[in-house]
């Protein structure tokens, strides 16, 4: 039986009945836990209102009083409240260890150092462990979801909150002011430009522009995969899916920016967290043999950039549909029904976008073999023409690179 146990709670909320109720929620989680198991807890270290990422107060207490041997065992109800940096958290539980106490989260069943049967795992599970000790999203990006959710929720709610990341504010603004949606006067207000772009669109702009900068590589790394240009290509293929939309006269779904825009982002994954069997992967790729490059994912990661995309979606709780969007955008016949139109647009945009990128390279049937067109009701010879149409269009409205600059 567990004894000498300690709960540790935290808060990085500004707002002080949001703190409040934050940490109410975790002292509740923690103490149902310990009453549902008999366990006595000691007491609760309580980060003060000050603490900071750089320096909790609190934390250092509590590893102080772990040396002088005061409890065994100390329960969060999740990592990110002890950190949200990853060497952090890794740093904390091995200062616990070794002074022989042991840290648990009721969230995330998961090790932060590795275990003795570490090497018995395969590829994908260490993946996958790797994944689920990925830091929540940041809580601007929560607050924009919430918002966007809410069928009560204003642009002008919206704006607020936007309005306090100046590099979100600017990429909003940039892309409502883009040729794409060719505005003949400028846009400078950003509840004028969410109210054109729209609550969902700005959702996708958000959660990528988020995603990007969290993910984003240090000066120093090895760079492998072109982030910017994954990025301008994510961009693109949203901006082709929503004209693939618009010429087969199907309604736009809530959630098509955002998955569009978000449907690579298992390649970040692969890259951040088994770098190096990802540049092995990568040297045998084939130019656009989108099915030959997933094997090549698999066959070294483990996991292909699909099946990782779709780890870090659940572990976010983005929309299902997003979901079913990063799974099968290379064959959007094995998703779920209610989704497959959507995914099979966005499957088609990205190898339209693909084939853009490299000056408008011809259509060939073969690097769309592997999606049904019987879901969007059409064949072989008017993808052609359907291809054309994006492909013109995107001509006419020049470089997206800088939106992610």
């Amino acid at each position: 039986m567990l004894n000498k146990i300690v709960g540790y709670i935290s808060s990085n909320k500004k707002n002080p009945v949001e703190r409040d109720v934050e940490l109410k929620v975790q002292r509740e989680k923690i103490l149902d836990f310990c009453r549902k198991r008999g366990l006595m807890l000691l007491e609760f270290y309580e980060e003060p209102a000050n603490s900071t990422e750089d320096y909790k107060a609190e934390l250092f207490r509590l590893l102080h009083d772990a040396a002088a041997k005061k409890f065994q065992h100390v329960i969060v109800l999740s990592l990110d409240r002890i950190a949200f940096d990853k060497v952090a958290k890794v740093w904390v539980n091995d200062e616990l260890k070794s002074h022989g106490v042991k840290l648990h989260s009721l969230t995330e069943n998961m090790v932060l150092s590795p275990d003795a049967d570490e090497k018995t795992l395969s590829k994908a599970e260490k993946l996958k462990k790797k994944v689920r000790d990925l830091p929540s999203l940041p809580e601007i990006v929560n607050k924009v979801i919430e918002l966007v959710q809410n069928p009560n929720s204003s642009a002008a709610q919206l704006a607020k909150v936007i309005s306090n990341d100046a590099g979100l504010t600017s990429r909003v603004l940039r892309l409502v002011n883009s040729a794409y949606y060719g505005f003949p006067k400028q846009i400078a207000s950003i509840q004028h430009a969410i109210a054109i772009l729209g609550f969902t669109t700005i959702r996708g702009l958000v959660l990528s522009s988020s995603i990007f900068k969290m993910f984003a590589p240090k000066d120093n790394a090895v760079k492998m995969l072109d982030y910017k240009k994954l990025w301008s290509h994510s961009l693109t293929c949203a901006i082709i899916a929503k004209k693939i939309s618009k010429m087969l006269k199907i309604p736009d779904d809530d959630n098509m920016f955002s998955a569009s825009i978000l449907h690579d982002m298992g390649k970040i994954i692969l890259d951040q967290y088994d770098h190096g069997n990802y540049i092995i992967a990568l040297s045998d790729f084939v130019d656009l043999d989108l099915i030959q490059n997933l094997e090549a994912e698999k066959k070294y990661c483990g996991l292909n950039h699909c099946e990782a995309g779709d780890l870090i979606a659940q572990h976010w709780n983005l929309p299902d549909a997003i979901s079913e969007v990063i799974r099968n955008h290379h064959a959007p016949q094995e998703a779920l029904e209610e989704y497959q139109k959507m995914t099979c647009i966005i499957a088609l945009a990205n190898v339209f976008a693909v084939l853009h990128e490299k000056d408008d390279m011809e259509l060939n049937l073969m690097y769309i073999k592997n999606i049904d067109l019987d879901i969007l009701n059409i064949n072989n010879s008017n993808i052609f023409d359907i291809y054309y149409y994006c492909t013109e269009e995107l001509k006419e409205e020049g470089s997206i690179d800088h939106f992610f600059d």
